[in-house]
């Protein structure tokens, strides 16, 4: 009698483990060959992927020592459930020695800056490949991410202006290194939407210097600064309107505002600002991925994937 009960539950956990296997499959890892080096990346596509119609690109870039699949995971897996739900493809790719070279002046700290990694090239030779790859809507291709990866997305903005239409910067804003380029060749205006906590310990919410367990990465101009920029570059209105977001999760101790910058001349041409009074260097709705008094607190009053997105899907135009 026992051993009949010990093959039914083996039955019944390898039949469980296979279908669970079949309904949830992992995104596929995938490689190109750019300047001799494996660069390698996850994609995901629709559930309801056609052929004969034309998708969004996503870029979505993890941070300083992390990973694509490590941020996808963080993210709660939202960007994959709003790319079946909205319909676009989304990117996570992998950073050289898990970093970005988003400016080799910011400071030689970090792998992809000390070997001049480039990772504007990379990206552009990725878009390229899904392009040939997958029906995408070259005309709306956007990037984002947190932290080093928030500064990679502007880079790429500033870097690669036929490519990249708007981007995100989540516990990030533009380095002073990145500011004084602009300020010397002014790129061509882009969306941009920032979205930062006031207590971040690593990324400061005001002007200051990137740091991390006593290692200083270079110096930042502050997320009200970086607004302030992109409002005179895009000439957008200065006056922004301003919205409380729903405190949906009192327990965190946050409390958001978010305020969007108009363009009378360009309506799909956007600014915008999340500030989570109490935030930390965090992904919105996401895990408390290192000790609150590290990285400090996660709001859980929304994912900053579906205010990315939300934002990303208002600068396509109808």
């Amino acid at each position: 009698m026992n051993k009949i009960l010990l093959l039914c539950a083996v039955f019944m956990f390898v039949t469980f483990s296979s279908f669970k296997t079949e309904t949830l499959p992992k995104d596929p890892t995938e490689t190109l060959i750019y300047n001799g080096r494996e660069r390698k990346y996850l994609i995901h596509l629709p559930i309801t992927y056609d052929e004969s119609i034309s998708y969004p690109l996503v870029i979505a870039l993890h941070g300083g020592n992390g990973k694509a699949k490590k941020f996808n995971k963080s993210t709660r897996y939202r960007f994959n459930q709003l790319s079946d739900t909205e319909g676009f493809i989304i990117v996570y790719p992998q950073g050289v020695d898990k970093s970005w070279n988003d400016n080799k002046n910011r400071n030689d700290y970090g792998e992809a800056r000390n070997k001049n990694i480039d990772d504007v090239g990379f990206i552009e030779t990725l878009i390229e490949k899904l392009e040939a790859t997958y029906t995408i809507d070259s005309s709306n291709i956007f990037a984002c991410g947190i932290s080093n990866g928030g500064l990679m997305s502007a880079t790429l903005a500033t870097k690669l202006p036929n490519k990249i239409k708007a981007i995100g910067m989540v516990s990030s804003n533009f380095s002073k290194a990145h500011l004084e380029e602009m300020r010397a060749e002014p790129p061509k205006p882009f969306s941009i939407i920032i979205i930062q906590g006031t207590e971040d310990p690593i990324f400061p919410y005001s002007e200051g210097e990137i740091s991390f367990f006593k290692q200083r990465r270079g110096k930042i101009i502050g997320a009200e600064k970086s607004i302030s920029f992109m409002i005179a570059l895009n000439k957008s209105n200065e006056e922004g309107i301003i919205t409380n977001l729903p405190n949906l999760a009192p327990f965190d101790n946050c409390i958001s505002t978010k305020t969007i910058y108009s363009n009378g001349k360009n309506p799909n041409l956007k600014i915008a600002l999340i500030k989570i009074n109490g935030g930390g260097h965090t992904w919105p709705g996401g895990h408390q991925y290192l000790p609150k008094k590290i990285i400090g607190l996660v709001t859980k009053d929304f994912n900053a994937a579906d205010k990315l997105w939300e934002f990303f899907k208002s600068t396509i135009e109808k």
